[in-house]
């Protein structure tokens, strides 16, 4: 029970489901919900595939599906993750000293960085999305299905490898709650759903699996930088190393699939 409960708390806080709220909230539950993650994106994906295929019957151009696609997720989470990608590069990208980088991230202004990264990460986005669709005959639908899964698990990685930058903070919760059965756990729920999708000949396995793998080992390196700067990962971080192994992930399947 306290398991589907943990599940619960995740999905109410990492998206903008309706979701009725608990009496009780309980963060270390909720730090302990983070293996769940791949399962938000699952049910993430699923909306995406079916607000998709809609949008796909009603013969939106490859372009206004790309952008409808990016939009719906936007929606779906709240831009939380967006908002920590904008105060990562913020605060990294300020080159000053770590406390100062840690002052500058929680600002809830967004700077020229920020600003800057939310650009190009919607431009280089709605770009891969499109040109995979055209290029490869891939339905978009098909592929938001898969991506939220793919994209979590550097998060959770995240958590596992890395220590916490500040002596509080929700994410601290994430980071003091999963430990590396976590991160198994995790990994092999989004293995498995991921093999079931592929079931449905809407990907192979085989470059999925291999393209899961690169996302978690670029989630690593990028966890490593960002420990090198600020001493460790933050709630900001985290949605970053989300947003940026979306893209990473898009750019996989881009040129392996050309090969």
């Amino acid at each position: 029970m306290k398991e589907l409960k943990s599940l619960y708390l995740l999905l109410g806080f990492m998206t903008r489901l309706p979701l009725p709220k608990l009496k009780q909230f309980d963060s270390n539950l909720l730090g302990r919900g983070m293996k769940w993650f791949p399962v938000v994106g699952a049910t993430i994906g699923v909306i995406n595939y079916v607000v998709l295929k809609c949008l796909e019957m009603l013969k939106f151009s490859t372009l206004m599906l790309a952008i409808s696609a990016v939009i719906l997720n936007v929606i779906l989470t709240g831009a939380l993750h967006l908002d920590g990608l904008a105060d990562t590069f913020d605060g990294i990208f300020s080159y000053r000293s770590k406390q100062k980088m840690l002052e500058i991230m929680k600002d809830s202004r967004v700077g020229t960085n920020g600003a800057i990264a939310l650009i190009l990460y919607f431009i280089i986005k709605i770009a891969l999305i499109s040109e995979i669709s055209i290029k490869y005959k891939m339905d978009i639908s098909d592929l938001m299905l898969v991506l939220p899964i793919i994209e979590r698990v550097s998060g959770v990685f995240n958590c596992f490898l890395e220590p916490y930058a500040r002596p509080v903070g929700l994410g601290k919760t994430f980071v003091d709650n999963t430990k590396w059965k976590s991160f198994v756990f995790s990994y092999i729920i989004s293995i498995i759903l991921l093999f079931f999708i592929s079931r449905l000949r809407i990907v192979g396995f085989r470059s999925i699996f291999f393209i899961e793998n690169m996302v978690v080992f670029f989630g690593a390196y990028f966890g490593k930088l960002v420990t090198k700067k600020i001493g460790g990962i933050t709630g900001d971080t985290l949605g970053a190393v989300l947003e940026l192994s979306s893209v990473f992930a898009l750019f996989l399947i881009y040129v392996l699939y050309s090969m």
